[in-house]
């Protein structure tokens, strides 16, 4: 493969202590209800929730609570980002080796397509000691309304990366992102993000159009090097 586009949330970053305990306190603090276990995850796994924001919101509007989507952004951010990143985002760990990385910029050209603030990405990218290895970073503000699954940040990386679809693989662990990959013309590689039942996910990944899946980042390198020998 000459590029490996990644996600972040669930496969870069385990984000359970951060983005996910963000949209359940917001949640909580506006329904006045602790919110429901599962709630967040059917909701991803439904498809064209990629934004927290939108997600968070339509929990609260399923629940018949009309807060104003502006006033769920800022009490999200207020939890998430902290005052000068001093939030929940401090709480998120690895979900990959830095080796592992690495090994993938060492064979291929690496981009970051997420739903996330750009500055959050970077933010995290160097907090980490990333940002040399992934370079490119095709974040919210970028994709405007067209996040995943539209195919547009996916095909937009591919373009300033100089690499046709069919010489790159995508890896997430979202069906939203197995999606935008397969419109794309990329093949697309499930994660299993931290926490969840492989088994359960894995299917979930595979019937949204993913290749393979595998139980934690790390795998990718050897799933790679398999798709390679498969597509000479």
């Amino acid at each position: 493969m000459d590029a490996v586009l990644l996600d972040m949330d669930g496969v870069l970053v385990d984000v359970s202590g951060s983005y996910r305990r963000a949209i359940a306190e917001t949640y909580e603090h506006f329904a006045g209800t602790p919110l429901a276990a599962g709630a967040t995850q059917a909701k991803k796994d439904q498809g064209g929730f990629n934004n927290d924001w939108v997600l968070t919101h339509s929990l609260l509007t399923d629940a018949g609570i009309g807060t104003p989507y502006p006033e769920v952004v800022d009490e999200f951010e207020r939890r998430y980002r902290g005052d000068d990143y001093s939030g929940l985002i401090r709480e998120e760990t690895p979900a990959i080796t830095t080796e592992t990385l690495e090994r993938l910029a060492s064979g291929a050209k690496l981009a970051l397509v997420t739903g996330r603030v750009e500055a959050d990405a970077h933010w995290t990218l160097q907090h980490f000691g990333w940002a040399h290895l992934i370079p490119l970073v095709i974040g919210m503000e970028t994709q405007g309304d067209r996040g995943k699954p539209d195919p547009f940040a996916v095909t937009l990386a591919l373009e300033r990366l100089g690499v046709a679809p069919e010489a790159a693989v995508m890896a997430g662990d979202t069906v939203d992102d197995i999606r935008a990959a397969r419109a794309a013309g990329v093949r697309a590689i499930g994660v299993v993000p931290p926490g969840h039942e492989t088994r359960a996910h894995s299917s979930v990944l595979l019937s949204a159009g993913a290749e393979v899946a595998v139980s934690r980042a790390d795998d990718l390198p050897l799933v790679i090097s398999v798709m390679d020998g498969d597509h000479e």
